[in-house]
C-alpha cells in the first residue's frame, strides 16, 4: 500500500477557497490569508537529514545567492522554479523528503512542512507559499522590473493576482474533479464545468501571454497545472482538454508558454506523471479538497 503522505510529494501547498470567475472589471482580490503565509524569519541552519542537495542552475556559474527547498513533482514548487529560471538567480536546490520531514525544516524553514520555500543568503530570511515566494523573488532580484514578471502598474499587478485566484480556486478544482470522476453519468457535466473555467482564459487572456506581451508570474503559476491537466486527461481519459478549434487563443498560449526555456528546464518527466496520477486515481485521492467528488 502507498502511504498517503507520499501524495504530498505532488500537492504540497494549501489551496484557496472557491471564488467567482474573475472578469476584466473585477476589483482587486486580496491575497489569500493562509496560516503563517507571510512568515519571514531568520534561518539558523539545519542538517541534511531528510533532504538531498542538488545543484542549482546559473548560466554564468555564479555562487548561489538563494536556497530553494522543493520536491521533485510538486506543481507549487515548480512555479517558483520557473521564476528562478526566468530571473537567472543562482540558487542551490534542496529536495525535501515530505514522507520524513526533517525537524530542522519544520523548525527553521516552514512550520507547515510544505514546499516550496526559499532562503535568501544575503540576510537569511525565509519565505514560503508559492505565490508569495514568486512576488518576493521579483521584488528582491528585479526591483527595476526588467523581467516583466510583475507589472509596475496597479492594474497589471491586479490582473496577475486575478489570474492566480482563478487558477487556484476555479480551474484546479474543475480539473481534479473531472480527472477523478468514475461516474459516467457525471462526466459530461464535469467536462462542461472544466470547459467553462478554461473559457475564461480563452476570453480574457490578452496575448501572447496571459497579461499581454510580457511573460508574468501569472503564466509561471499556471504552467505546472496546465502541464498536469493536459497530460493526465489525455493519458487516462483520452480527453483533449484544450482543443485548438474551441480554444484557439488558449492553445497558442499553451504552445508559446511551454516553449520558454524556463518551462522546458522544469518540465516533469511523463513517466513520473503517469506513476503519480495512476496512484491518485486508484486511491480516489482528495487533492486537499480539489477533488469535489468526495
Amino acid at each position: 500500500l502507498i502511504s498517503s503522505s507520499i501524495l504530498l510529494l505532488i500537492f504540497c501547498s494549501p489551496v484557496a477557497a472557491a471564488s467567482p470567475l474573475p472578469t476584466r472589471s473585477s476589483a482587486l482580490l486580496p491575497l489569500s490569508m493562509r496560516s503563517s503565509a507571510l512568515f519571514l524569519k531568520p534561518y539558523r541552519g539545519g542538517g541534511p537529514r531528510g533532504s538531498v542537495k542538488a545543484e542549482g542552475t546559473d548560466s554564468e556559474g555564479s555562487a548561489p545567492v538563494l536556497d530553494f527547498y522543493t520536491s521533485e513533482m510538486c506543481p507549487y514548487a515548480q512555479r517558483v522554479w520557473i521564476v528562478l529560471e526566468e530571473l537567472g538567480i543562482p540558487y542551490e536546490k534542496t529536495l525535501i523528503d515530505l514522507r520524513n520531514k526533517p525537524a530542522w525544516y519544520l523548525k527553521e524553514v516552514n512550520p507547515l512542512g510544505k514546499v516550496p520555500a526559499v532562503r535568501d543568503r544575503a540576510d537569511s530570511m525565509v519565505v514560503y507559499e508559492s505565490l508569495t515566494v514568486g512576488e518576493y523573488l521579483v521584488d528582491r532580484f528585479d526591483a527595476a522590473g526588467e523581467s516583466g514578471l510583475m507589472p509596475a502598474d496597479a492594474a497589471g499587478r491586479a490582473r496577475v493576482r486575478l489570474w492566480n485566484a482563478h487558477l487556484d480556486s476555479v480551474l484546479s478544482p474543475a480539473v481534479f474533479t473531472c480527472f477523478m470522476n468514475k461516474d459516467e453519468a457525471k462526466e459530461e457535466g464535469l467536462r462542461e464545468c472544466l470547459g467553462a473555467a478554461l473559457q475564461v482564459y480563452e476570453d480574457q487572456l490578452v496575448g501572447p501571454f496571459l497579461c499581454g506581451e510580457a511573460f508574468t508570474l501569472a503564466d509561471a503559476a499556471a504552467l505546472p497545472f496546465f502541464e498536469r491537466m493536459l497530460f493526465s486527461l489525455r493519458h487516462f481519459k483520452d480527453f483533449d482538454a484544450v482543443p485548438a478549434d474551441r480554444y484557439p487563443r488558449l492553445s497558442r498560449w499553451v504552445a508559446d508558454a511551454m516553449a520558454r526555456p524556463s518551462f522546458v528546464t522544469t518540465r516533469r518527466p511523463e513517466d513520473k506523471l503517469v506513476e503519480v496520477y495512476r496512484m491518485f486515481y486508484e486511491r480516489d485521492y482528495a487533492f486537499g479538497g480539489l477533488n469535489r467528488n468526495k
